[in-house]
């Protein structure tokens, strides 16, 4: 069936007149007709009573009329949906975000986005890593920034940042004294660590760095958020490791502290985004990350998969000064 065919049944249906009906739909009175008569001999039944001077719907036009109706303004609202969709892809995308370094982020990029590509707006989901992967190979968002891995041949990533790696403890421990912690003074203390469903590439830091320190670290509490792993170290259960910006949000009685080693490990930032999405607005996205990105303007690559970040040397001007927080009591 022709979905004109629905049009034309619906504006005869209303008008109860050929004539008018026709003037609405701006076509000629025996187009309209013949039209009305196909649909008709498709549905096995007439739709209408045609009396001399008068036009009512029969018990099947009755019928048929409420899902004629319906099907009419389903597939009006399914068309403006995807013109509304169609003008977000100009201009909005959705970008995923691990929960964390959102302020390194953003307060980095969204003044070079605003002033090189105003009509760019975003729209942020804070996502795990694994979340983020997930949605980028289902097209709800179209970039991310994540840690890895990031598998899927559809899918490109590029490091935006190396973070360096501390210790997160509390400040009546004895450690809070140092101001780099070797890993050896860490073993026997318990670990609390997070899921590795949630954070893989965090969960996997912790056997990179007993193989750097040739130690096993002690398992205790597993979480499900960097939150609740900065709540149960300020509680007392242990230390934890992160990138080093978890300074900037951690709890009262909590201190970070940098680690004895050289070079000093980090955790890699990711700007993942689609291969295969080639709207104006991801492309100015990938361009002002690229430009504002800290590990290119440090001399890093241009993006890819890297080693693992222990096992790299570190490069000239990478390093960061040692920040000491303050105790906190």
């Amino acid at each position: 069936m022709e979905f004109r065919l629905l049009r034309y049944f619906v504006a005869v249906a209303e008008e109860l007149n050929v004539t008018r009906a026709a003037e609405r739909l701006h076509t000629s009175q025996p187009s309209l007709s013949q039209q009305i008569r196909q649909l008709e001999g498709i549905i096995g039944a007439p739709l209408f009573l045609r009396e001399k001077h008068r036009l009512t719907l029969s018990d099947t036009g009755r019928t048929f009329l409420p899902a004629a109706r319906d099907i009419l303004a389903s597939v009006a609202e399914a068309l403006a949906q995807a013109r509304a969709s169609a003008r977000d892809e100009v201009g909005t995308l959705a970008l995923g975000m691990i929960m964390g370094p959102e302020g390194l982020v953003l307060s980095n990029l969204l003044p070079r986005l605003m002033r090189t590509a105003p009509e760019v707006h975003l729209k942020l989901r804070t996502m795990t890593a694994p979340e983020q992967i997930l949605a980028l190979q289902r097209r709800e968002i179209m970039a991310g920034f994540t840690r890895g891995p990031v598998e899927g041949d559809d899918i490109a990533a590029e490091i935006y940042t190396q973070e360096r790696v501390v210790a997160v403890f509390p400040d009546t421990w004895p450690l809070a004294r140092l101001e780099r912690v070797p890993l050896g003074a860490l073993t026997g203390l318990p670990l609390v660590s997070i899921s590795e469903t949630i954070a893989p590439a965090v969960a996997a830091l912790t056997g990179r760095l007993e193989r750097l320190g040739g130690v096993v670290f002690t398992k205790g509490l597993v979480t499900e958020s960097l939150m609740t792993s900065m709540n149960a170290v300020a509680s007392g259960l242990g230390f934890c490791f992160f990138s080093e910006y978890v300074g900037d949000v951690v709890p009262k009685g909590v201190v970070t502290r940098p680690l004895d080693l050289d070079p000093a490990p980090t955790l890699d930032l990711l700007f993942a985004y689609r291969k295969d999405a080639q709207s104006a607005a991801l492309r100015s996205l990938v361009e002002v990350v690229r430009e504002s990105s800290p590990y290119r303007l440090q001399g890093g690559g241009p993006g890819g998969a890297p080693p693992a970040a222990a096992d790299r040397p570190p490069r000239p001007g990478s390093a960061r000064p040692t920040r000491t927080p303050p105790r906190r009591g």
